[in-house]
């Protein structure tokens, strides 16, 4: 109890409290420093604000990106989104392999990146193999937390859950029956080279030197995210990519990817993390959202009835009072479904399920491939099984506990939020109606 009233007070005093706004793009303006945005062990920026832009410090880009918060505002929550609901995944796949690469280049410390001899698949597991990958790295965050929920449910099972590796979990699929970047299968590898060498050719730059350190992984990075037509490809500029390639044909040191990684992160920081907290806000799906919306009309529009049967009527003044009751549930309820919010989820401090979080699949693995990255949304397995659910099913579908604290105090804001306009809407409408003189028709 003596946490708890400190707890009331702090979300009382962020009554005023917005959601991020959903941006479709990011300003140049916004973009960060050339310095900091190379700084990839920053810690999270303090602001004048515990709630800056929407958006408190527990939950900043670099909290989640280091390991730093619990479902469903994680590392594989943030990529999840970005791949079936933004649909676009490759600037943060990108992101977290760059992180690891950086890592993995620094501890191998090659003693020279222009002539170092070049690094097999065995030569680079046995790098990564001394220098395990920590909790702040790309895939180190803490999937123990989400299966301590206290509601068992079905997770995909993508390469995400496969035991950590030195690269990323989304760059794990390059082949399908391959479990890390280092294990390419020749005939893959081949193909990878071939197209890396390809779009030196057509940039008019020399193909690099085969003996550069990690040539292999760069040759599948360029084929996936830089060639044209890639499975991946990101979203740069002719001059950036230009700029890219000329660096990469002299060394692999990663420092040849600052152009891109600033432009990436910048994306990410200003335009796909305040999207991921503005979604993950929501605790129920569209139907159900719906739903609550129709339950706070119909409340509404019940109260009016009420409200108009009890003026017109022989009864006191006293008895049009209790149309407020009704006025204060139907507003609070269409307030707050109206930013995604069910009060009767958030009562339980509960969510839905995610629809790719129903079922298990076998097939999940590949859903962030290097084929499937460009695939269309209709040809992940789960969607046609979602599709097929009953609407009631899917309104009172599965829920899970929300583990993140700092996401459920946004809630308990705007749970709040809800409350104070349904009650104060609802004191003027009955002042309205106890003022006008009884009817007397009934």
């Amino acid at each position: 109890m003596s946490g708890f009233i400190p707890y009331l007070g702090e979300v009382f005093s962020n009554v005023n409290y917005r959601r991020p706004e959903y941006r479709n793009s990011y300003s140049g303006s916004e973009k960060s420093s050339r310095g900091s945005s190379m700084d990839l062990s920053r810690t999270p920026s303090k602001s004048s604000s515990k709630f800056s832009q929407g958006i408190p410090d527990a939950l900043t880009f670099d909290k989640i990106i280091n390991g730093g918060t619990c479902p469903p505002m994680t590392v594989r929550e943030f990529m999840n989104y970005l791949e079936f609901i933004e649909h676009a995944p490759e600037n943060l796949q990108f992101f977290l392999w760059f992180r690891d690469y950086t890592s993995r280049f620094e501890k191998s410390k090659p003693c020279n990146p222009f002539s170092t001899p070049p690094a097999t698949a065995s030569s680079e597991r046995q790098a990564s193999s001394s220098s395990e990958f920590q909790s702040d790295s790309a895939v180190g965050f803490d999937d123990a937390a989400y299966d301590k929920r206290p509601m068992t449910t079905l997770a995909v099972k993508t390469t995400i859950d496969s035991p950590p590796q030195v690269t990323a979990p989304w760059e794990t699929g390059f082949d399908k029956e391959a479990k890390s970047l280092m294990e390419v299968r020749p005939a893959a590898q081949d193909s990878y080279s071939s197209i890396a060498q390809q779009t030196f050719s057509r940039a008019g730059i020399p193909i690099p030197d085969i003996n550069l350190p990690y040539r292999d992984e760069i040759d599948r990075i360029i084929a996936i995210y830089i060639a044209d037509n890639g499975p991946r490809q990101l979203n740069l500029s002719s001059r950036q990519r230009t700029t890219l390639l000329e660096r990469l044909s002299t060394t692999t040191h990663p420092t040849a990817f600052q152009p891109i990684v600033e432009t990436v992160e910048s994306s990410l920081r200003h335009q796909a993390h305040p999207n991921f907290i503005r979604w993950s806000i929501c605790n129920g799906n569209k139907p159900r959202q719906m739903f609550a919306k129709g339950l706070g009309v119909a409340l509404i529009i019940f109260g009016f009835l009420y409200a108009i049967l009890t003026t017109l009527s022989n009864m006191s003044r006293g008895w049009r009072a209790f149309s407020a009751l009704f006025w204060i549930l139907g507003i609070s309820t269409l307030y707050a479904a109206f930013r995604g919010m069910c009060v009767v989820l958030h009562g339980l401090h509960h969510r839905h399920l995610r629809p790719w979080e129903l079922w298990e699949s076998e097939d999940s693995a590949m859903y962030l491939d290097d084929t499937s990255g460009s695939g269309k949304y209709e040809e992940y397995p789960w969607v046609k099984k979602y599709e097929k659910r009953f609407v009631i099913r899917k309104i009172f579908d599965r829920e899970v506990w929300v583990q993140e604290p700092a996401l459920r105090q946004i809630q308990d804001i705007i749970f709040l939020q809800s409350l104070l306009v349904g009650t104060g809407v609802a004191v003027v409408l009955t002042i309205i109606f106890l003022a006008v003189p009884r009817g007397g028709l009934f």
